[in-house]
């Protein structure tokens, strides 16, 4: 019997985030041996089990081969993946040589020919926009300030007495207004479901209605520091496209207070 895997805690951030998400889909699937995923892709079953150990960024390729041995989604896990790359980048300085290849393919001579014919004709409408206002007296308008998005990671879970933090019954989802109940009232965003350690891109905030996370009929839920109750609700991008609301309280708690997001 082979050593169980480390606990991993998704809100320590998108590496260990990433790996629990690798983790469930494994067990989705079986939890099958590592040393079946290897027969099935001939990926070694070390570098499969270090991409779900949260100690690093494993490669797309390792990341590739997991997901084929689990029966998961190739377009989105690459998804996935890329978001936890371009979110750990800053901690890691400059991108790797694999990353920058993977993310700007060589173009052919045409592409990069008509590349310079709209480098060219961008240049020359400065060139006159410029020479419009010169002439005409026209002032060139503020430039806008913007935000980069910033990573939120779901935290699906319910306080409960004085000290609890267990899974919810009903998984999280985005909904096209900040109100509670949305799946009753029509405004969930379908096929957004989803469990705790999912990766989210979070856009911009709006004040909603409130929510919390406690178990209010839970003797002693008053004096659970893992409580939370807030209005606060995050605009947010799942890797698939789809964007809605999601609320503070199901978002791991290093992920809350805004992120000095700008109101939506």
């Amino acid at each position: 019997m082979g050593r169980p895997e480390r606990p991993l805690d998704p809100a320590a951030g998108p590496i260990q985030a990433f790996a629990s998400e690798l983790r469930q889909l494994r067990q989705r699937a079986g939890s099958p041996k590592y040393l079946q995923m290897q027969r099935r892709t001939g990926r070694s079953r070390t570098a499969l089990a270090e991409a779900a150990g949260g100690d690093h960024l494993p490669t797309w390729d390792t990341v590739e081969a997991y997901v084929q041995a689990c029966g998961g989604d190739l377009a989105q896990w690459q998804a996935r993946w890329a978001q936890a790359r371009d979110a750990v980048r800053p901690q890691r300085g400059q991108a790797a040589p694999q990353d920058i290849a993977a993310a700007h393919p060589p173009r052919s001579p045409r592409a990069s020919r008509f590349q310079h014919w709209l480098t060219a004709a961008a240049t020359g409408a400065l060139l006159v926009a410029a020479v419009t206002a010169t002439l005409y007296g026209f002032r060139p308008a503020a430039k806008v300030a913007t935000t980069p998005p910033v990573i939120a990671v779901v935290q699906d879970k319910v306080a409960t007495g004085p000290s609890g933090l267990v899974e919810a019954p009903a998984p999280a989802y985005l909904s096209s207004k900040p109100i509670p109940s949305c799946a009753a009232q029509g405004c969930e965003i379908p096929r957004t479901q989803m469990w705790s350690g999912v990766i989210l891109r979070a856009t911009c905030t709006v004040l909603g209605a409130k929510m919390t996370n406690e178990d209010l009929a839970s003797a002693g839920i008053t004096r659970n520091k893992a409580g939370i109750t807030s209005s606060l609700w995050y605009r947010c991008v799942l890797p698939n496209g789809a964007a809605g609301y999601l609320s503070e309280v199901d978002v791991a708690a290093a992920y809350r207070g805004g992120q000095g997001l700008p109101a939506c």
